[in-house]
């Protein structure tokens, strides 16, 4: 085997093993940036694997949300059972240390999602969301006068949507955190 075609195996067993050790669909975003990060492979060779994988059906694709998310199928881990040596052990017991940090940064990663889309010149449209297991616990959709404003949100939604979705959830419920301060001052 020439040295190109044992890195791309390489690569392919790699990615087999993380799919594997992550227990949870994993986005190409998500895995672009785990990869990169980790200098675990560059971006083209990562892309070319993933697309030589779905061909050859080792992996799966689900997608939701106009996103495409990976697993590994029945024949990559067979495939990973025969050739998870090709894994350098560094990498493997790297990757095994840190996936419980990797699978809570990306379900948290998954869950809060903001982006915004140019509706005409002088409109954007701002989605925002939160989603659990695939289901949707809050989708607000606003139209801002300008990109600034619409990257101000995302920014702002990514940051503190945990906060901000108790606080609607409450105020739609009718349970205004400062009813009894409320009520003092209007008796005055």
């Amino acid at each position: 085997m020439d040295l190109e075609s044992h890195e791309k195996a390489e690569n392919k067993v790699l990615l087999l093993f993380f799919f594997n050790r992550v227990k949870i669909p994993v986005s190409n975003m998500q895995l672009t940036r785990i990869m990169l990060e980790n200098r675990f492979m560059n971006y083209f060779l990562l892309q070319q694997s993933i697309s030589e994988m779905q061909q050859d059906r080792l992996i799966l694709t689900e997608t939701k949300d106009n996103i495409d998310y990976y697993s590994i199928s029945d024949e990559g881990l067979k495939m990973l059972d025969m050739f998870v040596n090709l894994v350098p052990l560094g990498i493997r017991k790297r990757l095994d240390e840190n996936i419980e940090t990797i699978r809570h940064a990306m379900r948290l990663e998954a869950s809060v999602v903001a982006e915004y889309t140019l509706e005409n010149e002088h409109e954007y449209q701002v989605k925002c969301r939160i989603v659990e297991d695939f289901n949707p616990l809050i989708d607000i959709r606003l139209s801002v006068g300008s990109r600034d404003d619409a990257r101000s949100i995302c920014k702002n939604w990514k940051a503190h949507a945990k906060e901000v979705y108790p606080e609607v959830i409450g105020v739609l419920l009718g349970k205004d955190k400062d009813n009894s301060g409320n009520e003092q001052s209007e008796q005055s």
